[in-house]
């Protein structure tokens, strides 16, 4: 019997072949795909976390200009000291939301490379006080004519007269060039020209278009501004940038925030009762007979014997306010409350005085070494002999490193090395710090020293420059950022902020170590 035979055709078998083809191909492009959205999601997590580590270091320069700006913050909490105040300024935690849903940290600290009493730069934690450098635009303001100015920048490590004088010429209101300076005609003649500024600087970067002004100048070899030699670092010297300063604000307030009481204003009889309440009746009463009959310095006989007869406080009140009801004067104008130190008055002698006495009289308050100590940094702070609100940044002396006490004009070197020294004792919450006043209560200098200096030197600042460090528990990205800041009055604005991340190669200031980062 015959078998039947099959017609159905053979099939190749490459379909399988392609089945698999397909397959392979479906699961290479799922894998390039998930791979993709792996790397995407990382880089998201990246950006994510860097977007924190910036956002953490710019809530540090808006903490730190709240700090900086509340006086009772300031001076309670901070204790007057924000240069150096590890308490305040290490570490400040902020919980943020991870990308999971999860609760992490983020933390700011505020560092900065200051130097200290020695000159040398070192890492702290604090803020910068721009009241403690060479103001250039106050300085020419003084001085129009800039020899100050030149004086001044010539203290400075490495500066040269040609330099000092073409940063004069650049900032002064004229076109003629000093001897060894540079005008417009000099800059127009450059393969890029530009005219010199002839006015106030705006930032400090612009002295890098004066002649002779190279950024290893003006910001030293530490090219990441940390303060320490890094590797690839070849110099660690300290530019002029440590010195320099065109941001400065002074307004005429005391200690308090209060308006200063004007001193040579047309009432005496207001005078006085502004007076009294701040450093009572006896220097109220005789700050106007002051003004109403003048004195003159203590003087003695041959004898030793002082040739006033001196008055009660209570006859000097009745003097002063016959006076003050007979003519209606405003009085002599005062140049500085410093004139009234070592001084008396002599009086009206009033009828049936007899002939042959010593004229009535009184003696300053401030004479004594108990009434200058006590008395002198109140009437410093409280008092004012100018009307105006809005003053010309001086020097504080209390921060000021040494380059910048030996600019002040007509300073000398024993009052440089004074100073250096006499200010690491002083209560930067006193009166007698905040204005300078301790350098005539101390000895350091004598009155009229201390009024030749005056329109240079404070004791206090407004403004700041803050570094702020962002980063995260566990490690990641770093964020680095500056602001200078105008405390103003306890409403802080911002006077520039700046993204330093071009800077930190290798990185300027490792944060803290976090127990949970280890």
């Amino acid at each position: 019997m015959k078998q039947r035979r099959d017609s159905t055709p053979a099939r190749e078998g490459y379909v399988i072949f392609a089945v698999l083809i397909v397959i392979v191909v479906l699961s290479l492009v799922a894998y390039r795909y998930t791979d993709a959205m792996s790397g995407e999601y990382q880089a998201a997590v990246r950006a994510n976390d860097a977007a924190q580590a910036r956002l953490a270091a710019i809530s540090g320069l808006y903490y730190a200009a709240a700090v900086l700006s509340d006086r009772l913050t300031f001076y309670n909490e901070l204790g007057g000291h924000p240069t150096d105040n590890p308490d305040i300024f290490e570490i400040f935690e902020i919980p943020v939301l991870g990308s999971n849903g999860t609760t992490r940290t983020a933390y700011f600290s505020i560092q900065c490379a200051g130097l200290n009493e020695d000159g040398a730069s070192v890492q702290r934690y604090g803020v910068i006080d721009e009241g403690g450098k060479i103001n250039i635009n106050s300085m020419i303001a003084l001085d129009p004519k800039g020899d100050r100015l030149h004086d001044a920048l010539m203290k400075l490590p490495n500066m040269t007269s040609a330099i000092a004088d073409a940063i004069v010429d650049w900032v002064d209101a004229d076109d003629d060039p000093r001897p060894e300076g540079a005008e417009s005609s000099y800059y127009l003649s450059l393969p890029n020209p530009y005219k010199a500024k002839n006015g106030p600087l705006n930032s400090l970067d612009e002295l890098l278009l004066v002649q002779g002004v190279t950024p290893e100048l003006l910001y030293g070899g530490d090219r990441n501004r940390n303060g320490i030699l890094d590797e690839g670092e070849t110099d660690s010297s300290r530019g002029w940038s440590d010195y320099l300063t065109v941001y400065g604000r002074e307004i005429n307030v005391d200690i308090t925030g209060n308006p200063r009481i004007y001193l040579n204003g047309d009432n005496l009889q207001t005078l006085y009762t502004d007076l009294e309440a701040v450093v009572g009746s006896e220097l109220a009463t005789y700050v106007v007979a002051h003004k109403l009959f003048g004195s003159q310095p203590v003087s003695s006989n041959s004898s030793g014997k002082q040739t006033l007869v001196a008055v009660s406080p209570e006859e000097l009140y009745q003097v002063v306010q016959q006076r003050i009801a007979a003519t209606g004067t405003s009085g002599r104008r005062i140049r500085s409350v410093a004139e009234l130190i070592g001084t008396q008055i002599r009086l009206p002698r009033p009828p049936g005085y007899p002939k042959d006495a010593p004229d009535p009289g009184y003696y300053s308050p401030l004479n004594t070494p108990e009434g200058l100590a006590q008395l002198f940094p109140l009437l410093l702070d409280a008092t004012t002999v100018r009307q105006a609100i809005e003053m010309t940044p001086r020097i504080n002396i209390n921060t000021a490193p040494m380059e910048v006490l030996m600019a002040i004009p007509g300073i000398s070197d024993l009052e440089v090395a004074g100073i250096l020294s006499g200010r690491l004792s002083q209560d930067p919450t006193s009166p007698a710090t905040t204005t300078g006043a301790w350098l005539v209560t101390s000895g350091l200098m004598d009155p009229s020293r201390f009024r030749r200096l005056e329109r240079y030197i404070t004791g206090s600042s407004m403004v700041y420059r803050v570094q702020a460090i962002g980063f995260l528990e566990k490690g990641g990205p770093v964020a680095r950022f500056e602001a200078v800041i105008d405390t103003n009055q306890g409403a802080p604005r911002f006077l520039q902020i700046r993204d330093l991340s071009d800077l930190d190669q290798p990185r300027g200031f490792q944060p803290p170590i976090m127990p949970n980062s280890r």
